[in-house]
């Protein structure tokens, strides 16, 4: 089974291939690989969700909102793809009343 770890070195390695400075691949690397147990979580969710309570549905997918769009958004923006985008025209870069 391949770890967290390894995942974050190939995508530092990747990146690092890239000509992007030390300290960015670095962050791009943490960035994509912090949440790798909410993933975890989400994947066992999804093969199994026949089987799976209200509950547990609801604890697994408020985890992983409250955790991954952040990282997700800031890999996105430390490898040139800029800022987040309200693409579905929803409020996701206003605050919750």
């Amino acid at each position: 089974m391949v770890t967290g770890e390894v995942v974050k070195q190939r995508i530092g390695a990747a990146f690092a291939a890239n000509n992007l400075k030390p300290d960015i691949v670095r962050e791009i690397a943490f960035h994509m690989t912090d949440w790798g147990d909410d993933l975890n979580e989400l994947v066992a969710l999804f093969n199994n969700i026949d089987h799976v309570e209200d509950e547990k549905i609801r604890k697994v997918v408020i985890k992983f909102l409250a955790h991954v769009p952040n990282h997700v958004a800031a890999a996105k923006k430390l490898v040139g793809l800029g800022p987040i985008e309200d693409v579905f025209r929803v409020g996701v870069l206003e605050e919750d009343t």
